[in-house]
């Protein structure tokens, strides 16, 4: 029984680490995203507070800044040639927002905040549970198999005071203290159970649902070297921040195994660190050319200690009350180009993103993909408005994987339409 309780539970819990990346929005602001990404070494803008910001030291007069993102991800799953399922058609917003104002000729300080990560998943699964049981009928089991829901949203929000300030005119210093709040839900099928009767009863254990959330707290560094006009580098440290959640798990029938139906679940998930670094060149008076490379420290993301509140599901779970998650760390590859026409502003842009999850830890609920992405957008200027519009379509490598949590063959791909709104006071 333990082992059962604790394969199925395991789906569910094995991807709250995802709170920064994979499922990370890998581009926040129309503009910067449009560039793939690659700005780091550019930060010239709000998003700044983001990206790199030092650049924030960059703004002559107040600012405030809106940005927003819709992801509309596309994923099919495939458990065998009988049996396959495609992701319901579905929106999870994201977005940025920030106003920063100078002190002086060279502080400004201001708030940010921002989705760090965000996406969901909410499958069609009608007969995904009698294809996992297969060839047993959905009436050998107490009570009767039937379909339940399988879904996923994922969020974390994090609030962002910042300083900048220009040491010189070429160096730029900037921080953020981050203040984030994540949330995780997920509904599945909780699998089966054994019970030692004769016969032996196949309990069904039906509907699993986990709601936690919780705080955390980082920062964020940013140095911009401009030493001409033509010519900047930014580097940027977001620090590992330690998310601590808590909430609920509930298995609707796990009374038959003379178990509460819930109990308070509590984890300490850390946020990984973050390093960029970045090159902005202008090899043409309106020509922008961008490159960043983005490393995270995925390692750090190795067993996550589950604590129940139960005392009865604590003692059940006791000795596998922990996940080995076994992953690595990721260099992102990004690139972009911005041409000024003026009032108007063309931009296109790419990224490699690789999958930091191994096969044993791949599920329908947290996908995990190695995504070659590429980005284009447009920017419109006049007074002091500045609007951008942008579109990110991200390409997930089909995943076929034999072995672990959940063995089948994953394909995913995500259009991320964006828009931003800047003004300048």
């Amino acid at each position: 029984m333990k082992k059962t309780l604790v394969m199925s539970l395991a789906v569910l819990f094995l991807a709250c680490g995802l709170f920064a990346n994979g499922l990370n929005l890998n581009g926040l602001g129309a503009r910067p995203a449009s560039m793939g990404g690659a700005f780091v070494g550019l930060a010239d803008d709000f998003t700044a507070v983001f990206w790199n910001p030092a650049g924030l030291a960059l703004l002559k007069s107040r600012t405030f800044g809106l940005a927003g993102d819709f992801l509309l991800p596309s994923a099919r799953f495939t458990l065998d040639p009988t049996f396959s399922m495609e992701t319901k058609a579905k929106g999870y917003g994201a977005g940025l927002v920030g106003y920063f104002q100078p002190i002086g000729d060279r502080i400004v300080v201001g708030l940010g905040a921002y989705t760090l990560s965000g996406l969901g998943a909410d499958w069609a699964s009608q007969g995904f549970e009698e294809a996992l049981v297969y060839p047993l009928p959905p009436a050998y089991f107490t009570p009767s198999l039937e379909s339940y829901r399988w879904r996923s949203f994922i969020g974390s929000i994090t609030l962002a005071p910042s300083i900048a300030v220009r040491v010189n005119d070429w160096m730029l210093l900037g921080a953020t203290f981050n203040l984030s709040y994540g949330f995780f839900q997920t509904s599945q099928w909780a699998e089966t159970a054994v019970l030692p009767t004769k016969p032996p009863t196949l309990v069904n254990l039906g509907q699993q649902d986990l709601d936690v959330n919780g705080w955390g707290f980082g920062a964020t560094f940013g140095l911009l070297i401009k030493p001409s006009d033509w010519l900047s580098v930014g580097l940027t440290w977001r620090t590992q921040t330690n998310m601590s959640l808590s909430g609920t798990s509930g298995i609707e029938n796990i009374d038959r195994l003379g178990l509460p139906v819930s109990s308070d679940t509590s984890l300490d998930v850390p946020n990984p660190t973050w390093l960029a670094g970045g090159i902005a060149v202008k090899p043409l008076d309106r020509l922008t050319v961008t490159f960043d490379l983005q490393w995270t420290n995925w390692a750090k993301l190795g067993t996550i200690d589950l604590v129940f509140a139960d005392p009865e599901w604590a003692e059940a779970l006791t000795d596998e009350a922990a996940l080995v998650l076994n992953w690595k760390d990721s260099l992102q590859v990004r690139g972009g180009v911005e041409y000024d026409l003026g009032k108007f502003a063309i931009r296109a842009g790419y990224y490699y993103d690789p999958a930091p999850a191994p096969d044993e830890t791949m599920n329908v609920l947290i996908p995990s993909f190695t995504y070659n992405s590429f980005t284009a957008g447009f920017g419109y200027a006049k007074d002091r408005w500045k609007i951008d519009f942008g579109l990110e379509y991200l390409i997930g490598k089909d995943r076929t994987v034999s072995e672990g949590v959940m063995p089948g063959l994953y394909e995913m791909s995500i259009w991320v339409p964006k828009i931003s709104v800047g003004y300048t006071f």
